[in-house]
């Protein structure tokens, strides 16, 4: 059964390549500002304002925006392993549920309360809330039911096995409140680092621009990241 829960491969094949150009971005900043402290550079950038205190200034921006990339990575990885986690729990409590239903079909056949009653006419809903509703439902109709869950029983579903899904049901919601909360976390980590970088991006792509001006054609130009054309 397909859940909501479930990201769209288009949707991660576009973050990733979100990531890997933001992380290209850093490494070039890295370089740049990393090497902006070199003599023969640093004594023509000067000339517009690029002293050491605001050099010293770019590469503190930029630590804390790497710091801030690594912690956005790790509340990706606590997201992804709490999804995981839930979507385990689901699939094994919905493989269960799938079995009970198909024999109580059979069984309670031609038996219109019952069918009313354990909804055994709904298709199972790929939305978790609603399929959560009806597996919520079924259990507490048979466990509410002592001539329901008897006449289950002649088939194999017992009192334990309907109580197991029910606190399996319960920890499952659980499971998803905390997935919901790894997702707010990772959100909010991948937000603040999206800050930090657009906030030192400029400063970076306006120090290459002025280096193009005072440089051109300089090989010096390579330490900073920029390719200069073979004469």
């Amino acid at each position: 059964m397909e859940t909501t829960t479930n990201q769209p491969t288009e949707a991660t094949t576009t973050s990733k390549r979100h990531y890997d150009t933001l992380n290209e971005s850093i490494a070039k900043m890295k370089l740049t500002f990393g090497n902006a402290t070199l003599p023969e550079i640093f004594a023509v950038m000067v000339t517009v304002g690029y002293t050491a205190e605001k050099i010293a200034g770019f590469n503190s921006e930029l630590t804390a925006l790497e710091a801030l990339t690594q912690g956005q990575i790790k509340e990706y990885a606590d997201q992804s392993g709490e999804q995981k986690r839930f979507e385990a729990a689901k699939n094994e409590i919905n493989k269960v549920f799938n079995l009970q239903r198909a024999l109580l079909r059979i069984l309670f056949k031609g038996n219109i309360h019952a069918w009313v009653a354990l909804q055994l006419d709904s298709e199972n809903p790929a939305a978790i809330d609603t399929w959560t509703a009806l597996l919520n439902n079924f259990y507490a109709q048979l466990s509410k039911s002592p001539d329901l869950l008897t006449a289950a029983g002649g088939v194999g579903i017992t009192k334990s096995s309907v109580d197991a899904q029910i606190k399996a049901l319960v920890d499952l919601e659980g499971l998803k409140q905390s997935l919901r909360k790894e997702t707010s976390e990772a959100q909010a980590a991948t937000d603040a680092r999206d800050a930090a970088f657009d906030a030192l991006y400029p400063k970076y792509a306006e120090y290459i621009k002025y280096a193009k001006v005072l440089l051109p054609d300089n090989q010096l130009l390579e330490a900073i990241g920029v390719k200069v054309k073979a004469k």
